[in-house]
């Protein structure tokens, strides 16, 4: 429903031509009576979840994943002490590790959680689409949220994104109905009517008690979600600053001290978080808990960033066109969103009511621009004190994706009554790049970005067999987390390390392990299979000064890994 107050504001106005417009609105009204928003939102969420699940149910699993299902199989206790020694909060694993208990170790099934996450962040974002502007900006929203190859791909992986991506919308949400810039519905119709009777400014005077009691409900549930957020993680913490620079420019601007009490809310949050605190300031004070990821945040970063978001590829992947077409829709669209900017802004002084939208237009490019900016800040910081390494990884932007493509569509939409045709071709434009994503994605399956390849430990554990006769002997950690869950039945499954696994990081869970081999001499075995990567030229470095008792057999490969047959 379009109100008073959003006729005054460009977002609703150009998405739907002029509002005296009367077969627009005839027909416009015709749709909604069809087909409801919040139904078109089921069934977009809906579709989400299941393109998701059968993008992702029958992926390899990779290291990451593999080191999911390794924690979430340990008891309670366990698991959070291995938690608390490496760079993720616990929550997610505690809610794999019940999700397992119903239904085994199906990875298929194991994946459907993470996918209903992200269609109920899609469904989420759709509704809160609708309640910021109207119900035609939020279908439009409709087509780049299911053609989103990117949050498909990581909605389904065995992480913590696709949580991390619904708490974020849905605290978003409840951020904007805390403030009032998204009031209820029937708060909205009563605006509209004049010439209230004194029992009408009564019953107001008790709908504003009520109104206020639901704000602190929404201010407490938004305090909740920032420390769930916070507890599944630490990457929402982006989208809370976020959250918390435009409340302060919204409070200085309202220039009352009332108007900071959302400071409240976040005390509240860090105090629901204090019980996890003292890990998280471990987890910050060593340097071996965080994987050291070369990813340099220069111009080329960012350009390869947005051509994975956009069509699942690398920019040394893409042919030189393709790249400069994504570049130019890159542009363009952050032209019309700084033109629409200024043009709010000069709207905004001739007329307030158009203002909470224009601020909600604001927030939901701010979501996706700030944290992305920071996250490569920080990266680029910290590879001037680390030798080039620094911690940006474009699965990372996964939390931000949402609200990626509601800001591709909002800069569509914009400019819709003054720029209809060119605003449409844009539209389509970005579509139809979305719609080829997403074919790459279903094709390339569980692509790794920071690896560049594609895991196929799932396959060559159907080709190569682990018993007493014939163990399995995994090169190094990395490399049997990779394969861990195809092989944790097998009692002869090993690793090669010569010294100890250290006690934090991703391989905390091997320390003490009863499957390390310190050299290949320490196997009881005729033959073997060396588990290494497919990219290895020399396989027999593995074996160290033995390398010369043993024959190599046979090389297996699928994907980025490779299986060695090896006999004395």
């Amino acid at each position: 429903m379009i109100t008073s107050h959003e006729t005054a504001n460009p977002y609703v106005e150009h998405a739907g031509g002029r509002a005296d417009d009367s077969n627009a609105g005839s027909a416009t009204v015709a749709i909604r009576h069809l087909v409801p928003v919040p139904v078109l939102a089921i069934c977009c969420a809906l579709v989400t979840t299941v393109l998701s699940w059968l993008m992702g149910r029958s992926q390899s699993l990779w290291f990451d994943e593999q080191y999911s299902l390794i924690l979430a199989s340990r008891p309670i206790r366990e698991l959070i002490t291995l938690t608390a020694v490496d760079a993720h909060p616990p929550l997610y694993y505690l809610l794999l590790k019940a999700w397992m208990l119903v239904v085994g170790d199906n990875v298929a099934l194991l994946r459907l959680p993470n996918c209903v996450c992200l269609g109920l962040a899609v469904f989420v974002l759709i509704m809160l689409m609708r309640d910021l502007f109207d119900e035609r900006i939020a279908t439009a929203c409709m087509p780049l949220l299911v053609c989103g190859g990117f949050m498909l791909r990581y909605g389904y992986e065995l992480r913590m994104y696709s949580p991390a991506m619904l708490l974020t919308v849905a605290g978003t949400a409840m951020l904007m109905r805390a403030t009032g810039v998204i009031e209820p519905r029937d708060r909205r119709h009563r605006a509209t009517n004049t010439g209230e009777t004194d029992g009408h400014d009564r019953q107001g005077d008790r709908c504003r008690s009520s109104s206020h009691r639901r704000r602190i409900a929404w201010w407490c549930a938004y305090a909740v979600t920032v420390a769930l957020g916070m507890l599944t993680l630490y990457l929402t913490a982006f989208v809370w600053l976020t959250h918390a620079i435009w409340l302060t420019a919204r409070s200085w601007c309202a220039r009352r001290l009332s108007a900071w009490r959302w400071l409240l809310a976040y005390a509240a949050s860090i105090i629901l978080f204090l019980p996890w605190m003292p890990a998280l300031l471990g987890q910050l004070g060593g340097s071996s808990v965080l994987p050291p990821v070369r990813r340099r945040a220069n111009m080329s970063g960012v350009a390869n960033a947005f051509d994975i978001m956009l069509l699942g590829m690398t920019e040394t992947e893409l042919p030189s066109i393709i790249s400069l077409l994504v570049a130019a829709t890159m542009i363009l669209i952050i032209g019309i969103l700084i033109a629409q900017h200024l043009l709010v802004r000069r709207r905004s002084i001739r007329a307030s009511a158009s203002r909470p939208s224009a601020e909600a237009a604001g927030l939901i490019v701010m979501l996706f621009a700030v944290p992305a900016a920071l996250l490569m800040i920080w990266s680029a910081v910290k590879e001037l004190s680390c030798g080039g390494y620094g911690m940006f990884s474009v699965r990372y932007l996964s939390v931000v994706a949402p609200f990626f493509y509601a800001t591709l569509m909002l800069a569509c939409v914009a400019t819709y009554r003054s720029r209809g045709r060119r605003t449409v071709f844009v539209y389509v434009v970005v579509l139809a790049i979305l719609v080829a994503g997403t074919i790459t994605y279903g094709v390339r399956g569980n692509h790794s970005f920071d690896r560049n390849d594609t895991p196929g430990s799932a396959a060559l554990s159907r080709q190569v067999t682990c018993s007493a006769a014939q163990p399995v002997v995994a090169q190094d950690e990395y490399t049997y987390i990779d394969a861990y869950w195809y092989y944790r039945d097998c009692p002869y499954y090993y690793f090669l390390d010569v010294d100890d696994v250290p006690t934090r990081g991703g391989y905390a869970p091997l320390h003490g392990s009863t499957a390390q081999l310190r050299t290949i001499d320490d196997l009881d075995a005729a033959r073997f299979t060396l588990l290494s990567w497919a990219t290895t030229r020399n396989y027999d470095k593995f074996l160290g000064d033995a390398a010369g008792q043993w024959t190599q057999t046979g090389v297996i490969k699928h994907g980025a890994n490779a299986a060695i047959t090896y006999r004395r």
